[in-house]
């Protein structure tokens, strides 16, 4: 027979030590590092109206090169004024640029070409992202910039006003490298746009709430069709329509918010769910006005950063995918071009977003 074996006697389980949480990483916001700053009067330049500049007179920043290259050729007019050959007179008075007195030691020239900055209207709190585009104004002016008339009117500034410019180090736009150069250093992100000042949340109980996990992924552009009274007014209505928006954007530039973000608007039937809405306040043959298409341009930009919604989903309403009303719809109208196509959205986003 096989001996028993003597049972062996149990050691009792050792205590499990709760552990210790680790404390979570906090992420190191990179440092803005103020590469340029000033403040002071401002008056404004560039354009075919612009008789203070010669007839040949040239930038400091662009040569007649710059015209083909997309980056920068948005900045001027398609053709030169009848009777100038300078690019000063050719800068496109509608879009965004200025000029200050460089010390190119510190901000070189083909830096300077790649950044943005940052120009406030400090009396009303408005900021638009502009490009450098010359050297001025003259030390005797007692003026420290000279700003595009389009820029000047979107902040609300007029000759003599005060404007703050900042560029930081973060605003550098990286360039493509050229196949077969060398690699370059990498260049800074671009700092993230702030949300544009909003005048007035004027509330719509036209909305609801967005399905758990929906994303919103695209931009819708509207025309009201109608003044900026009118459209708050019938967004506030609880009638059979039940119509909203997110955002109306006046002729001046003043951003009205009526629905937020995380909430569904009823603004573009059939896709609602996923979508902001923008109303911008004009007629059927309007035009954006200057300071709107500033407004509009900077809360967009907001809205994709802080959204991370791709550029290529910014739709106008006719074009918006999902749309479902029957027979469509002539909004957006001629707002953002001639042509009511999405294609001429495209372009517009591209120009000024």
């Amino acid at each position: 027979m096989a001996q028993k074996r003597k049972a062996s006697k149990k050691k009792p389980a050792a205590k499990k030590r709760p552990q210790r949480k680790k404390p979570a990483k906090k992420k190191i916001q990179p440092v803005e590092e103020i590469l340029f700053r000033v403040e002071g009067k401002m008056s404004t330049f560039g354009g075919p109206k612009d008789t203070g500049m010669s007839a040949d007179e040239g930038l400091a920043l662009f040569t007649p090169a710059d015209l083909q290259d997309p980056k920068y050729s948005y900045l001027f007019l398609p053709t030169p004024p009848p009777g100038t050959t300078g690019l000063g007179r050719r800068l496109n008075p509608d879009k965004y640029y200025f000029a200050c007195r460089w010390n190119y030691k510190d901000t070189p020239r083909e830096f300077l070409k790649r950044a943005l900055a940052r120009v406030e209207n400090p009396a009303n709190g408005r900021t638009a992202d502009a490009r450098p585009a010359d050297w001025g104004p003259n030390i005797s002016t007692g003026r420290v910039a000279d700003l595009s008339p389009g820029l000047a009117a979107a902040l609300g500034l007029e000759t003599d006003d005060v404007v703050r410019i900042t560029i930081s180090a973060l605003r550098a736009i990286p360039v493509k490298p050229v196949k077969g150069a060398k690699r370059a250093a990498p260049v800074n992100r671009t700092a993230p746009p702030g949300k544009p000042v909003i005048k007035q949340f004027v509330r719509s109980p036209n909305c609801s709430s967005r399905n758990v996990g929906t994303k919103i992924d695209k931009i819708v552009l509207h025309c009201t069709e109608g003044s900026l009274a009118s459209a708050l007014a019938e967004f506030q209505r609880s009638d059979s329509r039940k119509v909203s928006a997110h955002y109306v954007i006046d002729r001046n530039g003043d951003i009205y918010q009526m629905v937020n973000d995380a909430d569904c608007a009823n603004h573009c039937m059939g896709a609602n769910a996923g979508s902001i809405g923008i109303e911008h306040v004009g007629s059927e043959t309007d035009a954006l006005a200057a300071p709107q298409a500033a407004a509009s341009a900077a809360l967009i930009r907001w809205l994709l950063q802080e959204h991370q919604i791709p550029r290529t989903n910014i739709f106008g309403h006719d074009f918006t995918p999902g749309y479902s009303r029957p027979g469509g719809t002539s909004c957006p109208d001629k707002l953002f071009g001639p042509a009511h196509s999405q294609a001429t959205i495209a372009a517009w986003v591209a120009a000024n977003v």
